[in-house]
């Protein structure tokens, strides 16, 4: 009785977590936005041509050192294993993805400010961006499917998407925090028996399904920066190293215990064995082994793998 109403609260919590979170995704950078806009003026709107140019050349240089800072702080992630502050670098990358809803002329406007960070690619070409656009073939598929019977699911599934990750992730944070305050170490319970990671998974879903509601909404007036796929690409090995890195410590911390249960659960996304057989093949071959054990494996890992999804992207540059 008392494990049912533990597992009520925690979906209660967990869906009431949700709407909020779903609503501040869309509401919070038009704050951002609104407050920012009189500090980054939207010099375009008002036909002040020269100002534009003053401006971007002004900001081009901290871009640049804040890209270098934030791969610098994910290089020392690696470095000292805080595998947690490459995860949380490398999202910085991804928040200038929020400027999609700052709909001016200039595109470091008001929220659009956050752009800077991506002065190094949109200088070399702003096409780098969609250098992860394998990424959107689920939705492309779905989306294939269901023009047969005249149905748009673009926006409808980009908000399912982020409502669906910040309910995992926050049923992940409901289950850590019931068995660590119950004295259980080794968490494999309620959502925990059907992925590893749930909170990175809740986390990436909803990083996905706003990735997508940017690239489908209508461009904003000096919106030339295309949506970011590589940068959400990028997001996804790193957050994915990360798991690794943590299953090779739990295995380490807990033995066969782990290994037991490693091999009983989805690593994230539950999938038919032959699916996870094909997904692991690459490492296999590189590795000569089921699991990257070592960090200098898992750079390997991530490497090879964004090196595969990157080729893969090159036929799709035309989508979004």
């Amino acid at each position: 009785m008392e494990h049912k109403k533990s597992l009520l609260i925690a979906i209660v919590l967990s869906v009431l977590f949700t709407v909020a979170l779903v609503y501040a995704t869309f509401e919070i950078p038009k704050l951002i936005n609104s407050l920012l806009v009189h500090v980054f003026p939207d010099y375009a709107l008002i036909g002040e041509w020269d100002k534009v140019q003053e401006v971007t050349a002004a900001m081009r240089p901290f871009g640049y050192v804040a890209f270098l800072c934030v791969l610098g702080l994910m290089l020392v992630g690696f470095i000292i294993n805080r595998w947690k502050l490459s995860v949380l670098s490398s999202f910085s990358l991804f928040l200038p993805v929020f400027s999609r809803f700052a709909f001016t002329m200039f595109f470091l406007a008001g929220v659009g400010f956050l752009r800077i960070l991506w002065f190094p690619l949109i200088d070399a070409s702003p096409t780098i961006l969609k250098l992860g656009n394998v990424v959107y073939m689920p939705y492309l598929i779905l989306e294939f499917l269901f023009h047969f019977i005249n149905i748009d699911i673009g926006i409808p599934f980009s908000i399912l998407s982020m409502s669906i990750g910040i309910f995992v992730f926050f049923l992940g944070v409901i289950t850590w925090l019931y068995g660590k305050s119950n004295g259980i170490e080794l968490i494999d319970f309620w959502i925990y028996r059907y992925s590893r990671h749930p909170q990175y998974l809740g986390f990436l879903i909803w990083s996905y399904g706003l990735l997508l509601l940017t690239s489908l909404l209508s461009v904003p007036r000096g919106g030339y920066v295309p949506p970011p796929s590589l940068i959400w690409l990028f997001l996804a090995l790193v957050t994915i190293g990360s798991a690794i890195q943590e299953e090779n410590a739990m295995t380490k911390k807990y033995g066969e215990k782990y290994s037991e249960y490693r091999n009983s659960t989805a690593f994230m996304i539950p999938l038919p064995k032959g699916a996870s057989t094909l997904i692991m093949i690459p490492v296999k071959v590189l590795l000569r082994k089921e699991w990257p054990e070592s960090k200098k494996e898992v750079v390997y890992v991530i490497v090879i793998y964004g090196t595969m999804f990157i080729f893969l992207s090159l036929p799709l540059l035309a989508f979004f």
